[in-house]
């Protein structure tokens, strides 16, 4: 039995902030698996292997807080960041010698568990967030790491590369994957049986049983689900179009695929919503003089419906920035 496939069976699921919750649980080195801070001096290696820049170059004990969904404002704008690792280093005040902890480095991690969660201006803008949260200190270096399905889905890219090197200026940012069977090294399934191997061969110190079979059973369901990760595009096909709005029912993304279909996205939940009901809804209370008829008088199709309220909303300015 894998407690993870179990809990991802009916209406149960793993969402993005379930496997944020877990990845962030065995980053902190002050939780109860008994892995020090074993697993996130191994991740914080993988991002520099990404990057190009050490983050921790001795042997000391890493000094560092674990955050999950930490808020920053970017204007009017709230950004959310993943997971957050704060390292710092330890400073003494005179007279008393007293230990002070001074921050040194802020790892923001995105995390993305579908490819169609991609939207192109939030990797950058949570940089930008960031950085204003710091201005006052610039002894903080920031890396920010986008996670996410080993697939390089062009939204996905776009979103990683809006994040140019010109926004970075001094600054670093890293893309790993959470399986990847071509390169292992700089995944969270890679990073996990590293440390699984190292255990057995007596490498670093044993670990707890109950922990050795959590992590097992967590690896096989990563990658046994590394395609519902991923999210197939409906029948194979990907985004062609997507529009974000906000009506009475919330916040939503409409995507229209390649083959012309359309789904709908409820943004508070992350979950796929029955489109044509929506559509109507849309229709009415954004006034978008959409006719749910042909004028031979048969009813429109969920995919007639969707590419004519995808038009309207931008050609009436009704549409979101995306986030």
């Amino acid at each position: 039995m894998n407690i993870f496939d179990v809990l991802s069976q009916g209406k149960g699921r793993l969402n993005e902030e379930n496997l944020s919750a877990m990845l962030a649980f065995l980053l902190s080195p002050n939780q109860s698996h008994g892995l020090s801070d074993i697993f996130l001096r191994h991740f914080l290696d993988a991002i520099a292997r990404s990057c190009g820049k050490d983050i921790i170059n001795d042997a000391k004990p890493i000094r560092a807080d674990i955050l999950l969904e930490s808020p920053y404002s970017l204007g009017k704008k709230r950004r959310v960041v993943d997971i957050e690792i704060r390292i710092f280093k330890p400073t003494f005040k005179q007279p008393n010698n007293k230990e002070e902890l001074t921050e040194t480095h802020r790892i923001a991690i995105e995390n993305k568990i579908k490819a169609q969660a991609a939207s192109p201006k939030q990797f950058k803008e949570e940089f930008e967030a960031i950085l204003k949260d710091i201005e006052a200190d610039n002894q903080v270096e920031v890396t920010m790491v986008f996670l996410t399905p080993s697939s390089k889905h062009k939204g996905l890219f776009e979103e990683y590369e809006m994040l140019d090197e010109d926004t970075l200026g001094p600054h670093k940012k890293s893309w790993l994957f959470w399986s990847d069977e071509t390169d292992m090294d700089n995944t969270v399934v890679g990073l996990i049986r590293g440390i699984l191997k190292k255990e057995s061969e007596a490498e670093i110190p044993p670990m707890m049983e109950y922990l050795r079979h959590t992590l097992k059973a967590f690896v096989l369901h990563l990658l046994e689900s590394s395609k519902g990760l991923i999210t197939p595009t409906a029948e194979g096909y990907e985004i062609a179009e997507v529009a974000f709005l906000e009506f009475s029912k919330g916040k939503y993304r409409i995507e229209r695929y390649e083959n012309s279909t359309i789904r709908l996205v409820n943004l508070e939940t992350q979950k796929y919503e029955s489109a044509k009901p929506l559509l109507r809804k849309i229709i009415r209370e954004k006034k978008l003089g959409v006719n749910l008829h042909f004028s031979s008088g048969a009813e429109k199709n969920t995919r007639d419906l969707g590419r004519e309220v995808l038009k309207r909303l931008k050609q009436q300015g009704k549409v979101l920035e995306p986030y």
